[in-house]
């Protein structure tokens, strides 16, 4: 049995995750069949968040032009190119890609005639034909490289599911429209890196830096946080903040697909990497208010605390289930989510930490 396969099982057999609320936030949510409100709004200085709903990037101007981090889709890249032209008058020198996970970065081709296109080398491997690394519960449950649909639809035990762990992408993707999904398609409107890094990378610009720093895995394996030295401000996308966090990071997370398939110990690396910077402010992909590096350290201290009482309750021998009665994580009680997330939260650290001994 392969890999994916052990973890298709685990999952089917598991429930990770329930929501029960749209991606745009309460503040955000538009009318019912109109496009995610889109805003700009200033950060500090000539650092602007670009927001499409509960979607955000952000964007450094300088006179010689501008450092754009991830355009999120076609829809919304257009209306962003016509923006920056009115308001700003230079052009995007520099697409910054958080990861390579569709929802956060396609519709670059939009700045394709200015740009050049930074992210970190594991968006090379994840866009080279081969079966990529999927954001949350996605899984090539019969490894023939593609998706079908069965493989990706909504839990059916959870009729209130949005898709957040899940679906929602099939009617975009699927482009010749025969129930299956290939890396090809999946990457079809995702212009890839033509500069790529390992751990570190600078982009000066007008007289303006932006540092590129590769956390860790988390949610994706191939993410960059973005860091403004000179602003004293950190962007990154999915990880602190998934997409269930809003107007507060406390909030469980959403626990995708065993942690989105990658060791906690990497998830509190990277939580790590980002308390290293010496930023006063967070602005991540998700979330309708900025963070700060507090945050970060509750959140790591969140994680700590679950890979603690899971990790003794295996030492001890006891089973998921006696796990998911003992476990109770009081100190939490009052965060987002407790009550339909901290057994599906157990469950997730069980299954990655038996994996990733």
């Amino acid at each position: 049995m392969t890999l994916r396969q052990w973890l298709s099982r685990v999952a089917a057999s598991t429930v990770f995750a329930s929501v029960v609320f749209p991606l745009q936030s309460v503040a955000q949510a538009p009318a019912a069949g109109q496009a995610p409100l889109r805003e700009i709004t200033n950060i500090t200085g000539n650092l602007y968040r670009a927001s499409s709903g509960n979607f955000h990037t952000v964007f450094l101007v300088t006179a010689a032009g501008i450092i754009l981090a991830d355009p999120l889709n076609t829809d919304f890249a257009t209306w962003l190119a016509a923006q920056l032209a009115e308001r700003f008058q230079v052009p995007v020198r520099y697409v910054v890609y958080s990861h390579s996970h569709y929802d956060h970065i396609e519709g670059g081709k939009v700045f394709a005639p200015t740009a050049t296109f930074v992210g970190h080398e594991g968006m090379l491997t994840n866009m080279d034909g081969r079966f990529p690394h999927m954001p949350g519960g996605f899984v090539d449950s019969n490894d023939n490289g593609q998706f079908e649909r069965e493989e990706v639809r909504d839990r059916p035990t959870q009729p209130d599911y949005n898709g957040v762990c899940g679906s929602n992408f099939f009617a975009r993707h699927d482009r010749d429209a025969n129930n299956h999904v290939t890396p090809q398609e999946y990457y079809a409107e995702i212009v890839s890196p033509g500069v790529v890094y390992a751990q570190r990378m600078s982009i000066q610009l007008g007289g303006s830096t932006v540092e590129l720093i590769h956390p860790g895995k988390n949610h994706a394996n191939d993410g960059t946080v973005l860091f403004f030295p000179q602003e004293r401000v950190a962007f990154s996308v999915d990880f602190p903040a998934d997409a269930l966090v809003s107007t507060s990071m406390h909030s469980l997370p959403s626990a995708c697909g065993n942690f989105d398939g990658h060791p906690v110990s990497e998830w509190l690396r990277s939580y790590r990497s980002i308390e290293a910077l010496d930023f006063d402010t967070l602005v991540q992909g998700h979330g309708t208010v900025f963070f700060t590096k507090q945050d970060v350290v509750e959140t790591r201290e969140f994680f700590e605390d679950l890979v603690s009482a899971v990790s003794a309750g295996i030492a001890a021998g006891q089973t998921l289930a006696a796990l998911q009665e003992s476990v109770l994580l009081e100190k939490y009680k009052d965060w987002r989510f407790y009550d339909r997330l901290r057994k599906d939260n157990i469950a997730a650290a069980y299954f990655n930490l038996k994996l990733y001994r």
